[in-house]
């Protein structure tokens, strides 16, 4: 045998079997390109057995160089082909454990789930369920009366009822009925009832129950007869829509007994809104006092408040607390009918007030007539039981109608008598008068000189009407004399006069704590603004309430005792004070008595067969620009009858009068129209003889 190499031609050559057989190389040697001789057969033998053994060796770790066999090895989970058939088990095995420990989470889960819904938190999702056939709705409560002192009522909660009609939900209600027939040929008795609700249907019989046309319904509701009801997109595409297609109203604020002459029919797309509503019997002269209702911005019901007045001051107990009922609903969230009460309802407390109904309408008749006569720009007055406190009349002209909000204003809203502030003029000398009698300086008897009926303070003059020379204090309130409440102040300390308005009550609200009332200000001058001291002592330079002068001639009436107003009967009454001596006050009423006399300023206030004390007040209106106006007035009076034993009290204003211009002419008439009248409805006994016809 020849170490030489064979030849490539003589490696070519095929075997003479025929069979061509590729012997399994090593990688490297098939990258080298190398080609194996033919070797002797010890060579032979081994290579083949180093070949065989990596064949053996390769198999143990499944690395198969063959496609044929790398194909029949290849796992049925697709395992890497790396993978021997001892790891390919234990990994399956780790794989199952994995899914199984998924598995038993996700049901460890799914079981804690089904226990947190069902016994853990079950009522919460049990009310979620039962929203969807069951809703809360709040019934209103009813809200109290509000009665004057006898009883009548001021205002009162009607019953009323809205029904309303959807042609929206008529018509599908009635296209569902007719598919459900056709659609059920197989079920008689479903179709027979069906049939039967939709006979019930009838427009007509809803239009007669709600005195409506017909043809009004059946043009709303648009039935058509020839549409298709199996077929959803046509019978929504015919559904009414638009304006008034879910709400057309049959009748409106009826009684509910009219309502359920309608609503009973169960009729589809019929509903009914019950509701209270707040009626005034006697409006205008009670709608400033009472105040009005207007919606509350913070119910979700739509619900009323008190917005103003007695309504407003009493919203608490006149509201009451409003119950909640549970409904049943239907499919398309109608209500059925009520299952049960969840919060009960608690009605409204009355309030009866002090007011007599009798008095208050001829106060403020008197109020517009005397307003309209004089072409002024409001009038108010009240009428105060002397013995109690009690306000039995409180009015305003112009008024509003208060079953009707449109007439309402601004101007027109306004409690006068307790909302707005002034300068009174000289209704406040019989208070400088006290203060005189009070200080010990002064008498009933003391003569003040008024010589030459005018006084230079500060560079200012200060007149009276007239000389009068020297007057009594009795003169000074009849004339009501500038220059003595002057001098009377002047010669008091700097503080006395605004002392004894305060102690009647002046620069303080009233214990009404009406809404919105005024506090009025009265300030004490310093020791050297002697012309203020002066201007305070008739008037001047204060500010104060209609209800204040009530307030204050009540308590020289009674005597020097203070008794505090109030407008409410159920209120506890608050403790009178005395601040002033018996004398004292009842000598300042006897003094007034001349105002209307003979001689006096307020005449016309004058009653037969009472003896009347009262006062006239006549001041200039603030202009805004600064200083007064030189033509316009106010005019006011407060008197007291009987003045043997005053047992009511008038005070009456009329704001910037244009026929007269002074209070006995203008607002004295009208205290007397109002006061005769009430002390004959009190039965108030006669403490002057009645004037005869040679009288």
């Amino acid at each position: 045998m020849s170490d030489k190499k064979p030849s490539a031609k003589a490696t070519s050559k095929k075997p003479a079997s025929g069979k061509v057989t590729k012997p399994l190389r090593r990688a490297s040697a098939a990258k080298s390109g190398q080609t194996s001789s033919k070797p002797d057969n010890k060579s032979d033998d081994g290579r083949k057995a180093k070949l065989f053994g990596r064949l053996k060796k390769n198999e143990e770790q499944g690395a198969y160089t063959s496609v044929k066999n790398l194909k029949s090895k290849r796992s049925i989970l697709g395992k890497a082909s790396g993978a021997s058939s001892r790891g390919g088990v234990e990994q399956d095995k780790n794989r199952f454990r994995l899914i199984w420990g998924i598995a038993l989470l996700i049901l460890v889960a799914l079981i804690g789930r089904a226990y947190y819904i069902q016994i853990a938190n079950t009522q919460f999702y049990q009310d979620k369920g039962n929203e969807l056939i069951t809703s809360v709705r709040t019934q209103k409560s009813y809200r109290g009366m509000i009665t004057d002192r006898n009883d009548l009522p001021l205002a009162v909660s009607a019953p009323l009822a809205t029904v309303s009609f959807s042609p929206h939900d008529y018509a599908r209600e009635y296209y569902e009925l007719k598919r459900i027939i056709i659609t059920n040929p197989e079920s008689p008795q479903l179709i027979a009832r069906m049939q039967k609700r939709l006979d019930n249907m009838d427009l007509t019989t809803l239009a007669a129950a709600a005195n409506i046309s017909a043809d009004e319904l059946k043009r709303v509701t648009a039935i058509d007869p020839t549409i298709d009801v199996t077929d959803e997109v046509a019978v929504k595409a015919a559904l009414p829509s638009g304006a008034g297609s879910h709400y057309l109203p049959l009748l409106n604020k009826v009684t509910p007994e009219i309502a359920e002459s309608v609503s009973s029919l169960d009729f589809p797309g019929v509903n009914e809104k019950n509701f209270f509503q707040r009626y005034y019997p006697q409006p205008q002269p009670n709608s400033q006092l009472l105040g009005f209702m207007g919606q509350n911005a913070n119910d979700p019901e739509g619900g009323y408040e008190g917005r103003a007045g007695i309504e407003r001051q009493y919203e608490k107990e006149l509201a009451g607390d409003d119950g909640k009922v549970l409904v049943l609903k239907d499919a398309k969230q109608n209500s059925l009918k009520e299952i049960k009460q969840v919060e009960p309802e608690v009605p409204g407390k009355d309030v009866t007030l002090t007011i007599d109904s009798r008095l208050q309408y001829l106060l403020y008749k008197e109020l517009e007539k005397a307003g309209r006569l004089q072409k002024a720009r409001w009038s108010t007055g009240m009428v105060v039981d002397v013995q109690t406190g009690e306000v039995l009349a409180l009015s305003t002209w112009p008024s509003f109608n208060s079953n009707n909000l449109n007439e309402m204003t601004g101007e027109n809203q306004r409690n006068r008598a307790l909302l707005d502030v002034f300068e009174p003029g000289s209704v406040m000398k019989p208070f400088t008068v006290a203060a005189a009698l009070d200080s010990g300086k002064y008498t009933a008897t003391t003569l003040i000189d008024t010589n030459p009926g005018s006084i230079r303070v500060r560079g200012y003059t200060i007149r009276d009407h007239n000389n009068l020379g020297r007057i009594t204090m009795a003169t000074l309130l009849q004339k009501s004399s500038n220059v003595a409440s002057t001098k009377i102040a002047l010669s008091l300390p700097a503080d006395g006069i605004t002392n004894m308005q305060r102690q009647f009550g002046f620069g303080a609200k009233t214990p009404l704590q009406f809404p919105g009332e005024g506090s009025g200000l009265v300030v004490t001058p310093e020791e050297k603004e002697t012309s203020r001291r002066a201007t305070v002592s008739y008037g001047y330079g204060i500010q104060v309430t209609l209800a204040q002068i009530a307030q204050a001639y009540s308590a020289l009436a009674a005597g020097g005792v203070m008794h505090p107003l109030t407008l409410n009967k159920n209120d506890k009454a608050l403790p009178s004070k005395r601040i002033m001596a018996h004398e004292q006050a009842m000598a300042i009423v006897q003094m007034m008595e001349s105002v209307t006399e003979d001689g006096g300023t307020a005449k016309g206030a004058a009653i037969d067969g009472y003896r009347v004390a009262g006062k006239t007040g006549t001041s200039r209106r603030i202009n805004p620009k600064g200083g007064y106006y030189t033509d316009q007035y106010r005019n006011v009076f407060a008197g007291m009858a009987p003045a043997s034993n005053p047992r009511l009290v008038g005070v009456m204003l009329i704001e910037d009068p244009r026929g007269q211009i002074y209070a006995g002419l203008t607002v004295a008439p009208v205290f007397h129209n109002v006061m005769k009248e009430a002390l004959r409805l009190y039965n108030v006994p006669l403490d002057k003889p009645l004037k005869t016809e040679a009288q």
